[in-house]
């Protein structure tokens, strides 16, 4: 998908993103100086994992309208540079699991190069593939990484995984490796809907040890739960699946939900997280552009991706 919008003009304080984003494939994007701030979006074209998951499907082609209302945005700091993958990491055949670890050793290689990623789903199933190559890269740093989830999500997302992994599994996955690896495993959801998660699931929460505010609790969030999980972890994966969203804001999810949460409350707690020092990596999933009004999520989603974009690397916007 090409990145193209309006043009006012080729002076700094005109730029758009379309105008200065580059796009390359991986092996020239490692060829990149590591130094200076760097944002690179990975795709994720997939409808696998939500197919597993019986889900409504649609999701596959989120990336692409994503893409689309990112184009227009300004720039404001012309110290940050914009780099697209070119090819987006594709599910064929079926073959989830090869598409995950394809993400997970892009997500590595391009942060070794500083890159700050942002992966754009498709389906929720992006979650696994990108939390393994965070942890691919934190292992080359440490033998007791420490990486922190905070998850904007109606869902848990804890399912058995017994006959194969899906939409709805990746976080008992990654749970279950981080056992296997004897490494703590830090989740945190932020949105959880009582009625959208069997107590099976609550149950298993807590087993994990997660920590979860449902979504009518939202308001009783601030810096003090965030705080720790920043401070205790060295890496953060922030990860947003849209149908956390109210459905009149969001209405192009997999899951809508009627009690979701509203963008402001969920803006206030983005704020406080890319305000981080941590090493952060972003992630947002499951938009279905054919259920989309006006491309209503993609608008908000493409906002909120910019909004941390600045925040993080510290850009003011006047």
């Amino acid at each position: 998908m090409d990145w193209n919008g309006r043009i006012d003009g080729y002076d700094e304080d005109v730029l758009r993103i379309h105008q200065v984003i580059q796009v390359k494939t991986l092996e020239e994007l490692l060829e990149e100086s590591s130094d200076g701030k760097k944002v690179c979006f990975v795709s994720y074209n997939s409808d696998e994992g939500i197919r597993r998951n019986n889900g409504r499907l649609g999701a596959r082609e989120g990336w692409q309208h994503l893409k689309s209302a990112l184009s227009n945005f300004p720039i404001f700091d012309t110290s940050i540079k914009f780099y697209d993958l070119k090819n987006p990491i594709d599910v064929k055949n079926g073959k989830l699991e090869e598409a995950q670890m394809q993400l997970a050793d892009t997500v590595a290689k391009l942060k070794e190069k500083n890159y700050f990623v942002v992966c754009m789903g498709g389906g929720h199933d992006i979650a696994y593939g990108t939390y393994t190559g965070i942890m691919n890269y934190a292992k080359t740093l440490s033998s007791k990484p420490k990486v922190g989830i905070i998850s904007f999500d109606a869902h848990f997302d804890m399912r058995d995984f017994s006959k194969g992994g899906n939409s709805g599994t990746m976080f008992y996955q990654i749970a279950e490796d981080c056992k296997r690896d004897n490494i703590k495993f830090d989740y945190n959801v932020i949105g959880i809907q009582r009625f959208s998660n069997t107590k099976r699931l609550f149950d298993r929460a807590k087993e994990y040890g997660v920590r979860y505010y449902l979504a009518e609790d939202i308001q009783k969030v601030s810096d003090l739960n965030l705080n720790p999980i920043l401070e205790r972890n060295d890496f953060i994966h922030l990860t947003i699946c849209t149908d956390v969203f109210h459905i009149t804001c969001a209405p192009g999810v997999s899951a809508p939900q009627t009690f979701g949460i509203w963008p402001s409350q969920a803006i206030r707690l983005l704020d406080i997280i890319a305000s981080t020092k941590k090493n952060l990596t972003l992630e947002v999933a499951e938009i279905s552009p054919r259920y989309d009004y006006d491309d209503r999520t993609s608008r908000l989603v493409a906002n909120l991706i910019y909004q941390v974009v600045l925040k993080y690397f510290g850009a003011e916007v006047k």
